[in-house]
């Protein structure tokens, strides 16, 4: 599925200044005064893993300047309230891009656990000739249309022979030499193995369903493209589930007794190399993680045979992007999980006071998302009142305010005598996703060595302060 695409890319795109190593963004846009514009990568495509690689404040002209640190070319995401502006950015360049005007969250978006932003392709004004963005955008666009006038093609190997009475490898093949004619001499290496892996995609889905002859042509011994997706998205649908196929064939039958019992990533890539298909140690490795990565929700294996196997891999392995792969892998699984250590906040409360989960250290905090505007939450702020009075000298109350208006939310506490911890969640609110807040309210219980005793914890409303007494007597004995 295409990107919505915003604005018309014209003119050229300038290399940054002589000397300097990081990407810039700039441009324009006075509706978007006040607002912080925050920029990302995907810090690998196997756990999809967001890092921000850029911040920036707009003024009060609508002028913002973002430098944007990236060690090789890569996609971006530029998180624009209602929108998620998507684009490519090479290392040391300047793009000027144009943004369409701000749409602001409603409230119903943020109380929507289902909301997720509309895409589109951010415009940039002057780039150069050989621009990633406008060449990824034709292509798609060119790519895209072949695959919808040919979808019955595609989606019937044998009806399509039956009807036009040819393999549907050739039509295959002359499709893709066809688009290949329009962009097979623009000089740019990403672009190329974008296209490339585009292609092979088509291929596999199409008729050469062999995973075996695939690997071998496209994977094993070929250099691995990390921060490229349409490499990335090749190799994850290959490879999905992929430990728990492999188990089953004769070649990888003890690659089950490698992980569950062994815990040993080396033999685990010992088995895979039975396969002539995965023959290289970098690409037995990154089968690896993504096999972990996928077990990691099923039942196949059990979860600590896993993790060691992960641990293990991300101690002793020689390759830094696998390193921060397993890392990933196991902060997305181990997050707000019950034993876990209870994720950063850094938040200023109603006095402007900056405070931070470590100064709590001590005591037990009941942490909870609210916002006014949820019927639910505005009831259990009363039931927190009772609580908050019971429980202070052991247990402090924090409330993370997600509304806009923060001084309102601040003087309904002042009027109905809410007397604990409120925070604005504007000063960091990728701290809703670190603590995977999908619905409000939510309440975690953060024990006092300062990690998750109850994630998510019970409200007040569920009996969470039976529950409490039992965690605080057990202790005390």
């Amino acid at each position: 599925m295409r990107f919505k695409l915003f604005f018309a890319i014209v003119f050229f795109c300038i290399p940054a200044l002589a000397g300097a190593q990081t990407t810039v963004l700039f441009g324009t846009n006075p509706t978007y005064r006040g607002q912080t514009i925050n920029v990302y990568s995907c810090s690998d495509y196997i756990s999809g893993t967001k890092k921000q690689v850029g911040s920036g404040v707009v003024d009060s002209l609508g002028n913002f300047r973002i430098d944007i640190d990236i060690k090789a070319t890569c996609r971006l995401t530029l998180d624009l309230g209602r929108l998620s502006g998507i684009m490519y950015a090479d290392t040391a360049m300047t793009y000027n891009i144009v943004l369409p005007d701000f749409q602001p969250k409603t409230k119903g978006d943020i109380l929507n656990p289902y909301f997720e932003p509309e895409e589109f392709l951010v415009g940039i004004k002057n780039p150069d000739r050989y621009n990633i963005n406008m060449y990824i955008d034709m292509f798609d666009y060119t790519y895209e249309e072949y695959l919808e006038r040919n979808y019955y093609m595609l989606s019937s190997e044998r009806n399509y022979q039956k009807v036009y009475g040819k393999p549907v490898q050739v039509a295959v093949d002359s499709i893709i030499n066809e688009i290949e004619q329009s962009f097979d001499t623009i000089p740019n290496e990403f672009f190329r193995t974008y296209r490339e892996y585009k292609y092979a995609w088509l291929k596999f889905v199409s008729y050469m369903r062999d995973w075996r002859y695939m690997s071998r042509e496209y994977f094993d011994g070929h250099e691995v493209a990390y921060d490229n997706p349409a490499y990335m998205d090749l190799f994850n649908q290959m490879f999905t589930n992929f430990l728990k196929f492999y188990m089953n064939t004769r070649e990888g039958e003890r690659i089950y007794s490698d992980i569950a019992l062994a815990k040993s990533p080396m033999k685990a890539k010992q088995t895979l190399a039975n396969s002539l298909a995965i023959t290289n140690d970098t690409l037995q490795e990154l089968v690896l993680l993504k096999g972990i990565h996928d077990a990691l929700y099923d039942f196949y294996f059990t979860t600590s045979s896993l993790l060691i196997a992960l641990d293990s891999i991300k101690s002793t392995s020689k390759i830094q992007q696998h390193k921060q792969i397993a890392q990933n892998i196991e902060i997305k699984n181990r997050a707000v999980r019950a034993g876990t250590m209870a994720p950063e906040f850094c938040l200023a409360d109603t006095a402007g006071v900056y405070r931070s989960v470590d100064e709590y250290r001590g005591k037990y905090v009941y942490l909870n998302f609210v916002s006014i505007d949820n019927y639910t939450c505005v009831q259990d702020l009363e039931q927190l009142k009772l609580l908050n009075e019971k429980t202070k000298a052991v247990m402090d109350v924090v409330s993370i305010s997600i509304d806009e208006d923060f001084d309102s939310v601040k003087k309904l506490f002042k009027r109905n005598g809410y007397n604990w911890t409120l925070l604005d969640v504007k000063g960091d609110k990728s701290v809703v996703d670190r603590y995977k807040v999908k619905v409000y309210p939510s309440y975690f219980l953060i024990d006092t060595d300062g990690t998750l005793c109850m994630s998510p914890a019970l409200s007040p409303s569920e009996n969470f302060e039976a529950r409490f007494k039992q965690i605080f007597q057990r202790r005390q004995h």
